[in-house]
């Protein structure tokens, strides 16, 4: 009897926590639909972690050129672009590379957000979709992302 009711009163106190646990939030979801993650590898290490952040289907009439959140940590003191590694997007450079990022854009609540990173917008002319935005290292190869 002491079993069951033990039982019981558990069912009954985590109730609570797992409907918070599945709370519906369409915001994170449209969000996870245009965030992609990679990273360019060597020998299993891992030499450049990237998130990029389609922010044009996120905030609609916001930005008229494709613009990106990119988050990008590796061992160049985190800067997107340096001696090492590059980026564009279908070939094409980027028109601007800011780490002022409006307030607007909630990028600390985005899938995958990590501290250690450094977050930078970043646009683009525009080359017609599909973006395929490539990061590249001089010595590690690249990587693509497909939007």
């Amino acid at each position: 009897m002491k079993k069951f009711l033990f039982i019981l009163l558990l069912i009954f106190f985590s109730g609570c926590s797992i409907k918070q646990a599945l709370k519906h939030d369409p915001f994170y979801e449209k969000t996870l639909k245009y965030t992609q993650r990679t990273q360019i590898l060597n020998s299993l290490e891992t030499k450049a972690l990237i998130d990029a952040v389609y922010l044009n289907g996120l905030y609609k009439n916001k930005f008229q050129n494709p613009t990106f959140l990119i988050g990008v940590y590796n061992d160049f003191d985190n800067q997107l672009i340096n001696q090492e590694f590059s980026i564009c997007l279908n070939g094409q450079k980027p028109v601007k590379i800011s780490s002022k990022i409006p307030k607007f854009i909630l990028y600390k609540i985005f899938p995958f957000y990590n501290s250690w990173m450094n977050y930078y917008l970043v646009k683009f002319p525009d080359t017609g979709k599909p973006y395929i935005l490539e990061y590249k290292s001089k010595d590690w190869g690249e990587v693509k992302l497909i939007f």
